[in-house]
């Protein structure tokens, strides 16, 4: 039996499909997504040259990763991901931290497989990730942030009416 349980908490329902969540592209459409920029580099293991296509819109910096041998897993390309931050008391002490950034990351070298094909990282607070996100795995966060951002919601419009009846004193 595939019937998905009615108490199942939403956020883990296949539906609704995110429509802004691109689906991988097929060897039909592949030649349609644009390359990147190609350029070689040192490998330090092997002394041998190695080409790499970065990944569509990679703002990474790669100077130095040409101009100096290096290992092939530290090579990484990565999409900008825009920060916003939010004043967060930690230990008695308000600071401005970087929560909920997202970027697109490829190690085309790496060790893991996984890692080899674009993948998604969510940044929840400064340094603390959510790494090696496939599309579905992405939807899944995106999905849970929508449930909590609605209860978000009912606490501001619990707190507005609170206020509205004077309840909380100043």
């Amino acid at each position: 039996m595939n019937a998905i349980p009615a108490d199942l908490p939403r956020v883990f329902h296949p539906e609704p499909k995110l429509s802004a969540v691109p689906v991988q592209p097929t060897a039909r459409n592949r030649e349609n997504i644009p390359a990147g920029r190609t350029w070689t580099f040192l490998d330090r293991t092997t002394g041998n040259m190695q080409e790499v296509t970065c990944l569509q819109g990679c703002v990474v910096d790669h100077k130095r990763d040409r101009e100096t041998p290096i290992h092939p897993e530290d090579v990484w390309c990565q999409t900008d991901s825009s920060d916003v931050y939010l004043p967060i008391n930690e230990s008695g002490k308000v600071e401005e931290f970087r929560v909920l950034g997202a970027f697109i990351r490829q190690e085309p070298f790496s060790r893991h497989m996984h890692e080899r094909v674009p993948h998604a990282q969510v940044e929840i607070v400064d340094d603390h990730f959510m790494e090696s996100l496939d599309p579905d795995g992405l939807a899944t966060v995106i999905l849970t942030l929508e449930a909590q951002l609605a209860k978000f919601r009912a606490v501001h419009a619990q707190l507005v009416e609170l206020r509205e009846q004077g309840r909380v004193q100043l």
